[in-house]
Order: structure tokens, then sequence, then C-alpha cells
């Protein structure tokens, strides 16, 4: 992880600044207020300068999330000290049911008649930096909806990724984009995610996988083939 961040803190320079957003959206981005999706993530995997203020944002306001928990702790002890002197120890369970709120159009993707693939990168590292020891042939995908199987590259992070098809690697063109959590089969780690790419011209591209956790973002050849 920690050479991970080295790598986007020192790959990018960007010395004049293009296409860099604005303070406020760096923030925004620290504290998660912005989607997960959203275009200035996957810039920050092209410029060096927008990640570091991009990680120095995040341990501020993770900081000041630990000293807030923290005081909240005191208090909670607090009142519940007070409730037992009063009116003895009370112990209330409540469970609530958990439910998943799915992205409608991602729900309405899964359920129209999709075409499954699946993608391999298991034993296939990033286009970034140096070369690939095991290069990854020729990946394509229909212009169609797609039902899509990722095979994460050997030693990812589980959780929750955003999965884009971009015409660059600025995240600046991009013709679709889904989300998915990581489950396991064996040692793998997969994605299954909806992708619509009925509105992708024939031609070359770019997959991109963002883990929503750091922002950690790679990019893989990708061809769309005409239906």
């Amino acid at each position: 992880m920690k050479l991970t961040r080295q790598f986007f803190l020192e790959a990018n320079p960007n010395p004049e600044r293009q296409g860099c957003p604005n303070e406020k959206t760096l923030k925004d981005i620290a504290e998660n207020r912005l989607p997960a999706d959203h275009p200035a993530r996957l810039h920050l995997a092209s410029c060096s300068p927008c990640f570091a203020e991009f990680r120095s944002l995040k341990g501020q306001f993770e900081a000041k999330r630990a000293s807030r928990r923290k005081v909240l702790v005191w208090a909670v002890a607090a009142c519940l000290l007070l409730a037992a002197g009063f009116f003895g120890v009370n112990t209330i369970l409540k469970k609530s049911d958990g439910h998943i709120v799915t992205n409608q159009t991602q729900q309405q993707a899964a359920q129209v008649a999709a075409v499954d693939r699946t993608i391999d990168l298991f034993n296939h590292g990033t286009v970034r930096g140096g070369a690939d020891p095991n290069p990854l042939e020729a990946v394509s995908l229909p212009s169609s909806l797609v039902h899509l199987h990722l095979i994460l590259p050997r030693y990812s992070d589980t959780g929750s990724y955003v999965v884009a098809v971009s015409k660059d690697r600025a995240g600046t063109a991009i013709v679709a984009r889904g989300t998915a959590k990581t489950h396991g089969d064996g040692q793998r780690l997969l994605l299954d995610v909806p992708l619509d790419l009925r509105g992708a011209q024939a031609g070359s591209y770019f997959l991109a996988t963002v883990r929503e956790s750091d922002n950690g973002t790679y990019y893989y050849p990708l061809n769309v083939k005409s239906q």
C-alpha cells in the first residue's frame, strides 16, 4: 500500500497543472462528499500534485473525525454513568434490518438482458510504470449492455471499486461506469458489475478500476467492438 501511494506521489509531476480540479473539489473527495465515479477521482491517478493534496486533506479530515469521535465517546460514557446512577442499568438492543440501495441505472441494467463477459487480470499488473512481466493480451467487450465478471490482479485489496471505460487515462472521457464490492473465489477477488456500452463507438479504450478506500486507480487496454 505504501509503495502504491509513493508511486502516485511521484509518477505524474504535471508541473503545468493541466486539468486539475480546484481545492474545494479535492477537499470534497477527501471527505467523501463526491460520488465514487466523479471524474476528478480518476484525475488523481494521472496527477501527482493533486494526489499529494488529496492525501494531505484526507489526513486532516481523518484527524478531525478521530478527535470528534473521542469527544463523542466520552459524552456517551458520561451519559451512561448518569443514567446508571439514577435509573439502574437497562440494556436495550435494537437491530435494524439492513438493505442495499442499488443505483437505479445499474439495477435497470441488471434487469435487461446483458451479455456476460469475463476479464481475468489475476496474473497481470497495471499498464502504468514499468513493463508488465505478463503483458495483457487484447481484451475486448461488445458495444452493448455487458455483465462484466472482472477478476482483479493478484494481491488486490478487498472493498468497493468503481469500474470505468474511458478514452484516456485522465478520466475526462468516460463512456461507461459501474460500482461493485469484491467477493472471493478461492485466492481470487472478483467484481460483478454492469457496464452500458451501447453508446460507445468501436475502438481503443482503457478499462479503469478505482479502489474507493484510497482512490488507487489502475488502467488496462481495452477494445470495444461493434455488435
